[in-house]
């Protein structure tokens, strides 16, 4: 009895050294070191370093970074895979590549993570979550000043929901931002090192047709009666495009697209991913053997199930019994990379009969998907194929859009389904999500919406709510409450569950008698005149107020072009009788091109339109009334 009293009170005492606070920091003062392997990596390094700084920057104290050759003593922050007994608890097999622990060990504080960057996510994770810290833009941290830091006990393991992480936005990618939200690039910027070789539609870099096109028009599709190897201007002039796919039942065409990938691997042998993925277009290959492979592993009958491309042109959905055929082939000739590709448009429906191999990545896009209501209710052909492809495979890419690509600053009412659409995906064995933003500087709420996404990115069932009242709070001060005001009477018009659809290539004209009525703009426009007194005096918040506003501003300019006359439009009655500018409309595209120039904004639409090119086309057309009749 004594010796079991005696193992009772040993296992509580143990139980009380590890479940003990730890004081870091208290009265300007700390007996703390950071503790690095005495061969550290660049990401261990990168990882003491930041948590050195930033523990400065909120107390004042600057903590000692030392090799673990050192002796150890009982005051250790330890960052990475230190020589020391703690590590001996910890699964590194459980983390894989970007997994992060954060855990107080009796009077320890471990800070590690998978053999990618998981060390680095576990300081800006503790930085965010235990410490109050904040990056909110890549020129917008937020750093509360303590005098102590004192942790409850922490045993902290969070793996992310998907293995790629991407919003394509352009803020995002300094390098602290995309290191601090976890995220990565296909492209490899920001400093993060890409694992893609090719990414989209890349059968034009594996077989040219300025090579094959006249030479060897059986390497081409077959459609309209003919073979079609040669290549079209592409819709700005500026390159040329090609006008078919492959013909992917032609031996000859997969030795040929086999030989250059191993060319181009060799270049980048480090790279994983490479894409084996079909044009942007749906001319696919309509001769027997391809059109008897498609028929075979089609899962509906071609008048069954029609989808429409974004431009509107209806097209079966056939599956993709030739070129999943193809893919797995070229798959099985390099087994140690992963070949992705595209389920797009034609190849959209997952097949029958056929499935990837465990090395092809299947690359799923909602192109055709409806902004303001979630995919799952809101495009049910989308989502069927989705989870159909979730049954087949868990090596999933989706190609996820945000943002309004021919009008960026037009007011886009999508911030309620941003969660569901990413728990949806989620849910599906989507392993990988690529949310393509605005890659221009500026935008409706560009930095409201990379910040949500980003945060979801890495957990989908965060409060998003409290994440994004926090972050306008921050964001606007003062302005907070009017700007929470805008997005609640915007998205409550949005049309939501009323069956129309919010596209991605729409106009700002197509809502002008919902959400973007005279009577709701009157109320916007009211809310931020009332925004912008709150801040006039802080000049940092006023800015953004004013950025938040030019959607608002944006939409009126193009209302007004449309409707030309009226209480909307661009003219009014002269005194002479005649039509001419509109006087506050004048106004409001002054001050739109001026405060588009104040802060650096690149383009009003994705790739061209600049602001100055934009104010001198709504000049020439203010130029040309039409004749009042």
């Amino acid at each position: 009895m004594k010796q079991l009293f005696q193992l009772t009170f040993l296992l509580l005492l143990c139980n009380t050294m590890v479940a003990q606070k730890v004081t870091l920091i208290k009265k300007g003062k700390s007996p703390y070191s950071i503790v690095m392997p005495a061969k550290a990596t660049l990401v261990e390094i990168q990882a003491a370093k930041v948590l050195q700084d930033y523990l400065f920057r909120i107390t004042g104290v600057s903590l000692p970074v030392v090799a673990d050759n050192e002796k150890s003593t009982a005051s250790e922050i330890l960052i990475g895979r230190v020589n020391r007994p703690e590590q001996d608890q910890i699964d590194y097999s459980q983390l894989k590549q970007d997994g992060l622990l954060i855990k107080t060990s009796g009077n320890k504080l471990i800070l590690t993570g998978g053999d990618k960057k998981g060390v680095i996510y576990s300081v800006y994770t503790f930085l965010d979550k235990y410490l109050g810290c904040r990056k909110y833009t890549s020129d917008f941290t937020y750093v509360p000043q303590r005098k102590k830091i004192v942790l409850q006990p922490i045993n902290d393991i969070q793996l992310p929901a998907f293995r790629f992480r991407e919003t394509y936005y352009n803020d995002v990618y300094d390098p602290e931002f995309m290191d601090w939200h976890k995220l990565h690039s296909f492209e490899g910027r920001g400093g993060d090192k890409t694992q893609w070789g090719y990414w989209v539609h890349t059968f034009n870099s594996l077989l040219d047709p300025r090579e094959y096109g006249e030479s060897h028009p059986e390497y081409f599709s077959f459609y309209n009666g003919k073979r079609h190897g040669a290549s079209v201007p592409s819709w700005d002039g500026s390159s040329t495009q090609p006008q078919s796919q492959l013909c992917l039942t032609n031996p000859d065409v997969l030795e040929i697209v086999c030989k250059n990938l191993q060319k181009a691997i060799d270049k980048n042998p480090q790279a994983l991913y490479w894409s084996v993925s079909q044009n942007d277009n749906v001319n696919y290959c309509r001769c027997d053997n391809c059109a008897a492979l498609d028929k075979k592993h089609a899962a509906f009958a071609p008048e069954e199930k029609l989808l429409s491309t974004h431009g509107g042109e209806k097209y079966p959905a056939l599956g993709m019994g030739s070129l999943l055929t193809f893919v797995n082939k070229v798959a099985e000739r390099f087994p140690d990379k992963i070949i992705s590709t595209l389920a797009y448009q034609y190849s959209r429906v997952p097949p029958k009969g056929i499935v990837p191999r465990k090395n092809v990545n299947i690359m799923l896009c909602s192109i055709e998907s409806s902004r303001n209501d979630p995919m799952e209710t809101g495009d049910k052909a989308f989502s069927e194929d989705l989870i159909g492809w979730g049954k087949l495979t868990d090596n999933i890419l989706v190609w996820d859009y945000v943002i309004r690509f021919s009008h960026l600053f037009a007011p886009f009412p999508n911030l309620r389904v941003l969660q569901p659409n990413i728990q949806f995906l989620r849910n599906n064995n989507v392993s990988a999500l690529f949310e393509q933003g605005n890659i221009q500087s500026g935008g409706d709420f560009a930095p409201l919406r990379a910040y949500m996404i980003a945060k979801m990115l890495w957990n989908p069932d965060l409060d998003i709510e409290k994440e994004k009242n926090e972050f306008i709070d921050a964001y606007y001060g003062p302005a907070a409450a009017g700007i929470k005001e805008y997005i609640r009477l915007l998205h409550d018009n949005n049309q939501s569950g009323k069956g129309v659809k919010m596209s991605i290539f729409g106009s700002p004209v197509q809502e002008k008698e919902s959400f973007l009525s005279e009577k709701l703009i009157a109320e916007y426009n009211r809310i931020f005149d009332r925004a912008e007194k709150k801040v006039q005096k802080h000049p940092d918040y006023f800015v953004r107020v004013k950025s938040a506003r030019l959607p608002v501003y944006y939409a009126m300019l193009e209302i007004a072009k449309e409707v030309k006359t009226g209480n909307r439009g661009a003219f009014v009655t002269g005194e002479d009788g005649n039509l001419i500018p509109n006087p506050k409309i004048v106004n409001i595209l002054y001050e739109f091109a001026y405060h588009c120039a104040r802060t650096k904004v690149s383009r009003t639409a994705e790739w061209h339109t600049p602001p100055k090119e934009y104010l001198e086309k709504y000049i020439a057309f203010l130029h040309q009334p039409p004749v009042n009749k």
